[in-house]
């Protein structure tokens, strides 16, 4: 277990835009007192506490109206938190669960039924699930039509997409698919790219600092950006990654990042279909209505 110092979150969020009404904050985790959602032993770092309450209040300042909670990796398959977060906001959000392979559909049926749309396939963090499950999983939650979410390195294994294209659902990637080597002409990257461009896979713009040199994130990331603009536009979602756990340094600013979306995204029209459009196809919501 990692026990390096944790970041906490920046609580300071005051965006110089809003973002369109309906947009969707698609990856986002909460920490809350682990007295009452004890962590898992296995797990590679220890969260400093990041409560709905914080996540609420920064959503509402950068004007993303719905959200999407991701299951992180020091809760294992606990979905304690997940299920509470969800059954309080049923209208605001959908998550993403993270099945053990003794899940059974009846397990499955429950999450679903709070709002849950797919599993996460974690290979970079102990506590999430090994590559290879991934073929079982996706034939528990095909019934549900759910999707599988990969965080990944898919510069350390660029034959991922292709494999992940025979799983027979839908697969979404994390964070630019998360290549460990900052190179828009890196294979796997490619790779990944070609795979979003045949309507074959999603991906998220979200965790640039996982990706390229915190310190000059909005700069470095930007041919990434311009890379995965270049493929389908309906296959791409967005996300401020918050709390941002188990980052280097420096912490990001939540208003930065809803900022940078008006540099990555300048038409309205493109900014609505990748905040709000594309993840009431991929979560699940409603049409939004202000």
């Amino acid at each position: 277990m990692q026990t390096s110092e944790y970041l906490p979150f920046d609580p300071h969020v005051a965006p110089k835009n809003k973002l369109p009404a309906g947009t969707v904050d698609c990856h986002f985790h909460v920490f809350e007192d682990p007295a009452q959602y004890p962590f898992t032993a296995n797990r590679s770092y220890t969260p400093s506490l990041a409560p709905w309450a914080a996540f609420q209040k920064m959503n509402d300042a950068i004007g993303a109206d719905r959200a999407v909670l991701v299951h992180p990796s020091v809760y294992g398959h606990d979905h304690r938190t997940l299920y509470d977060t969800l059954l309080a906001h049923p209208e605001r959000l959908r998550a993403v669960g993270v099945l053990s392979m003794e899940a059974t559909e009846n397990e499955i049926e429950k999450l679903h039924r709070a709002g849950t749309r797919a599993t996460r396939v974690n290979i970079l963090n102990a506590g999430g699930n090994q590559l290879a499950d991934a073929q079982t999983l996706a034939k528990r939650i095909l019934p549900f039509g759910w999707h599988l979410q990969f965080l990944v390195d898919v510069a350390a294994q660029p034959e991922i997409p292709a494999w992940a294209a025979k799983l027979g659902v839908p697969v979404v990637f994390d964070h630019f698919g998360h290549p460990g080597v900052p190179d828009v002409n890196n294979p796997g990257f490619k790779n990944m790219c070609a795979l979003i461009r045949e309507g074959g896979a999603w991906a998220k713009l979200s965790g640039a600092y996982r990706v390229v040199d915190p310190a000059n994130k909005w700069e470095a990331i930007a041919p990434f950006v311009e890379a995965m603009l270049n493929t389908r536009t309906d296959r791409l979602v967005w996300g401020t990654d918050w709390p941002h756990p188990n980052i280097p340094a420096p912490m990001p600013n939540d208003g930065d990042i809803a900022d940078a979306v008006f540099k990555w995204l300048p038409d309205a029209e493109l900014r609505e279909k990748i905040l709000v459009k594309n993840p009431e196809i991929l979560y699940d919501f409603a049409p939004f209505k202000a």
